[in-house]
């Protein structure tokens, strides 16, 4: 338990963001920017589980509602959208809790792309916890078991589309600080940088994806996902978290409501098991975003569908 304990500080102090499978389930999450890019209310939750069979392995579940507000002319006066973002991630003691609520402008800035700028404004709680009474001969975690944090969190984004490509670029923990919670520990800017591109071959969609996350603290981390997109309706994809895992991931598409599942495999022994991730989405809009088709209109992002 103290080497596993050793593995999540170190991961933790150099990731210290949640991390997904199926990252394009969960843009919004990522860039407030990407709010307003699903033409109606837009609902979508989550559940990751790492290291299955550690015990205090990293738990992770969110969700989030986003929607468009109701526009008058889109080429002259662009689009607005809001949407709120709930998140937790336990890690062996600690817990972090977010709320944010977004707000998003989206306006076109060429006859093929447009862009949107969005920013996150909430708030963290950091909980230190006595897991399981094993930190009470510890004196400086048992100082901190028990103690929560509250902070604000500011998360600008930006992010150009068109049809079938996406650019996004946001800034997470824009507001940051010393966590004085018995140890020393820093909450630093995390950066995150995704890209996207579909084409269409006949009753399939091949969307290709990338998400590069980085900090100061550590290596940046990237995820690539290849998927296949049959009629709209099944997504199969393969991903790679480069030199940590590999994943295999199904999504179904019944109407109104999506689900979707991955599942990890380590490439590295610090992984040291498998992972399951399993999220929901539920909205009426249709068929829209990558895969749907020459009648999708120039401002429908490929990317969150």
């Amino acid at each position: 338990m103290v080497i596993f304990v050793l593995l999540v500080s170190v991961c933790a102090e150099a990731q210290q963001s949640a991390q997904y499978s199926q990252y394009t389930f969960n843009n919004f999450g990522f860039n407030p920017a990407f709010a307003g890019t699903v033409k109606c209310v837009d609902f979508r939750a989550g559940y990751r589980m790492q290291w299955v069979g550690f015990e205090g392995a990293p738990r992770t579940t969110f969700a989030s509602l986003q929607m468009a507000l109701k526009k008058k002319k889109y080429r002259t006066s662009g689009k607005q959208a809001v949407g709120i973002y709930l998140e937790q991630d336990e890690v062996h003691m600690t817990t972090r809790t977010f709320m944010k609520l977004a707000y998003t402008y989206h306006t076109k800035v060429s006859p093929k792309y447009t862009m949107g700028l969005g920013v996150f404004a909430g708030i963290q709680q950091y909980t230190t916890n006595d897991f399981g009474g094993e930190n009470s001969a510890d004196p400086v975690l048992a100082a901190a078991a028990g103690s929560q944090l509250h902070y604000p969190d500011i998360m600008p984004g930006i992010l150009f589309y068109s049809n079938k490509t996406y650019w996004s670029f946001s800034i997470n923990q824009l507001f940051f600080k010393n966590l004085k919670s018995g140890v020393d520990q820093t909450q630093v800017n995390q950066y995150y940088f995704g890209g996207g591109n579909k084409s269409l071959h006949g009753n399939w969609t091949v969307f290709k994806s990338f998400l590069l996350k980085w900090n100061v603290m550590g290596p940046p981390a990237i995820d690539l996902n290849l998927a296949w997109v049959f009629r709209q309706s099944f997504t199969m994809g393969l991903g790679y978290r480069l030199g940590e895992a590999a994943n295999a991931q199904v999504k179904f598409n019944l109407g109104a409501v999506k689900i979707g599942y991955a599942f990890d495999f380590p490439l590295n022994k610090i992984y040291g098991n498998y992972g399951h991730e399993i999220m929901v989405g539920f909205n009426k809009c249709g068929n829209g975003g990558a895969g749907s088709g020459g009648g999708m209109k120039p401002h429908v992002c490929p990317a969150y569908n």
